[in-house]
């Protein structure tokens, strides 16, 4: 009994292993293959719904989660987004001169009620981007990086109360 356990617990890792290799690449050929700013953008972020704009210089970047674990983890995954965005779009597209990027998630209000809202947000010129080591730097320290760094008043409660 024990033995049949272990082969179907080997055998469903092994699954998930495979299913998360075949997406990762997925998204890696979607990366290689981008030919606009728009298309890597999107194709940098993971999960959730993205909706890309480029207008004379500027890439705005919206991207809308379809669940948060945790106001920790939206602050992380953002910084995580930005870090893995910013500089790549950057050294592929001089014509990008600067990048906005907001996410957002759902929120629940005490009577329970759910809206999708604007959680984070931030901007980095070129020359800002350009002066960053950015597989240096610590994630954490993406807010005090770019410019007009905005948090919901909302999340940032929940920070401050954990």
């Amino acid at each position: 009994m024990k033995k049949v356990l272990f082969i179907l617990v080997a055998a469903f890792v092994g699954l998930v292993m495979v299913l998360v290799f075949n997406t990762e690449n997925e998204r890696q050929i979607r990366i290689d293959q981008a030919t606009t700013p728009e298309q890597l953008a999107a194709a940098l972020l993971d999960g959730g719904k993205s909706q890309v704009t480029f207008d004379n210089g500027v890439l705005v970047v919206g991207h809308t989660l379809d669940a948060v674990l945790s106001a920790s983890t939206a602050v992380s995954g953002f910084n995580v987004n930005v870090a893995r965005m910013v500089p790549v779009i950057f050294a592929r597209f001089p014509q990008v001169n600067s990048i906005i990027f907001r996410e957002s998630g759902p929120f629940h209000d005490i009577r329970g009620n759910e809206s999708t809202e604007e959680m984070l947000r931030i901007a980095f010129m070129r020359e800002d981007s350009d002066r960053i080591h950015w597989d240096r730097i610590s994630y954490d320290n993406i807010p005090k990086l770019g410019e007009n760094y905005w948090m919901h008043p909302g999340l940032r409660r929940a920070l401050s109360s954990n």
